[in-house]
């Protein structure tokens, strides 16, 4: 009887220690599969990171394409001013960085109320071929409105300023005397009667720097039937 007692204990325990290693390999068992699901995760999740980054950048990226196209083909105005600009100034350019490099000539801006000088500088295209078109002040209805210079991909098309229709006569042109050329490369700009849009203004003559292609029409008025018009002096490419 002792026997069967003792046997049935060790067949007891026995039982009780294959039952208690299975329960610990099955909790070992789920806490490998929770670890494997938990790095699956977070692998997912830095996947889905990646992805949303490269989506950002495709899209910052076709928005700065779409930017650039549209200034190139597009511009817009960015001053508007009552009082018509001052004559252009003569600028000495620096040596080039590079023969890659364009130069872009200085503008008149209008800031706090009056105009103010932006100097030229040099600049890389955006793209090989593309070609820089200067920006340029027209009257708008008595308004002096600024389109910026821009890129462009192809060679703009001349567009010459458009001309003004006053009925008061330009008075006689006032005599001058050019100072000294401030160098080679330049030629002198007389000056002229120019129409603000609201009354008849002297613009001095200056020295203007020769650009390569271009050639200079100065300004003119023409007397037609009952009125006089007025065609401000500008650059057009050569023929």
């Amino acid at each position: 009887m002792k026997t069967l007692v003792g046997i049935t204990s060790v067949l007891a325990s026995a039982f009780l220690w294959l039952g208690g290693s299975g329960i610990a390999r099955a909790d070992h068992d789920d806490d490998r599969r929770d670890r494997q699901e938990h790095r699956r995760m977070e692998h997912d999740e830095r996947r889905d990171e990646r992805e949303v980054r490269r989506e950002e950048g495709h899209e910052m990226r076709r928005e700065n394409r779409e930017e650039r196209r549209e200034m190139e083909h597009r511009p817009g105005p960015l001053y508007r001013a009552r009082m018509a600009p001052p004559p252009m100034r003569a600028e000495v350019r620096p040596r080039a960085p590079s023969p890659r490099h364009v130069w872009v000539g200085g503008y008149w801006g209008f800031e706090g109320g009056r105009h103010a000088w932006v100097g030229g500088r040099w600049e890389l295209p955006p793209q090989p071929g593309h070609v820089w078109v200067e920006g340029r002040w027209g009257n708008e209805g008595g308004e002096w409105v600024f389109t910026p210079g821009y890129w462009s991909a192809a060679a703009p098309v001349y567009a010459p300023p458009a001309e003004v229709s006053v009925t008061l006569a330009p008075p006689p042109p006032r005599g001058e005397v050019p100072p000294p050329q401030p160098g080679p490369g330049y030629f002198w700009v007389a000056g002229n009667w120019h129409w603000d849009g609201r009354q008849n203004v002297w613009m001095p003559g200056h020295w203007e720097a020769e650009r390569v292609g271009m050639v200079w029409v100065p300004a003119h008025w023409d007397r037609g039937p009952g009125q006089w018009r007025y065609r401000p002096g500008h650059w057009r490419p050569v023929r």
